[in-house]
């Protein structure tokens, strides 16, 4: 293929969390890499759901991406939102109580999230989101080598991604991994860790 694409703009990514194990730069790219093929290559489910957490982890979304609760991105929400991805992407029926205080997540279990899962979660649609949320969690914490953690496998109407098309994303986030940041640090909790320490 010659002539691969290339994503344009800046990132929105400001900040990146202290237990986020993956360079600032690389998150805040492919979160944007992600955005930009989201619309520019046929709205893949999948790619919606790695955008969404990886948004969420670098503070551009206050909705975490299993349970759209609005909450802060901490290591154990997103553990527990890793949790949800995996039982919602298999399709899995809603879990009962102890499943999730085994899981250590007993918190998340409420009434409305029951309601919900039982209505979306065996639609493929939600399915795939869930996916794709769930490998960029794993991507951003570590657990996961792949990158890109994700590649589109679905588009908004139900056809399958050709492989020409998921190479091409493939190597458009690629790409996007590679740069720096434009002119301005993207904050981590660490660097203003650092500089707190260093001040004092």
């Amino acid at each position: 293929m010659v002539g691969t694409a290339k994503v344009s703009g800046v990132p929105r990514v400001q900040t990146v969390p202290a237990w986020v194990e993956r360079p600032a730069a690389e998150l805040a790219w492919l979160e944007h890499a992600l955005v930009w093929i989201y619309v520019k290559r046929g709205r893949s489910p999948e790619v919606h759901g790695a955008q969404c957490a990886l948004a969420w982890v670098g503070g551009v979304s206050t909705s975490a991406p299993a349970t759209a609760d609005s909450t802060a991105p901490t290591r154990w929400r997103a553990m527990g939102e890793l949790i949800v991805c995996g039982a919602v992407s298999n399709g899995d029926p809603y879990p009962e109580p102890p499943w999730w205080r085994e899981a250590g997540i007993a918190k998340l279990e409420t009434a409305g999230r029951r309601a919900w899962w039982e209505q979306w979660s065996t639609h493929g649609w939600t399915r795939a989101i869930a996916g794709g949320a769930g490998r960029a969690l794993s991507w951003a914490m570590g657990l996961g080598e792949d990158t890109p953690p994700v590649l589109p496998r679905h588009l908004e109407g139900g056809s399958s991604v050709t492989e020409a098309a998921r190479r091409e994303c493939a190597a458009i986030m690629r790409e996007a991994l590679t740069r720096p940041l434009p002119g301005r640090p993207v904050a981590t909790d660490r660097t203003a860790q650092a500089s707190a320490s260093a001040s004092t």
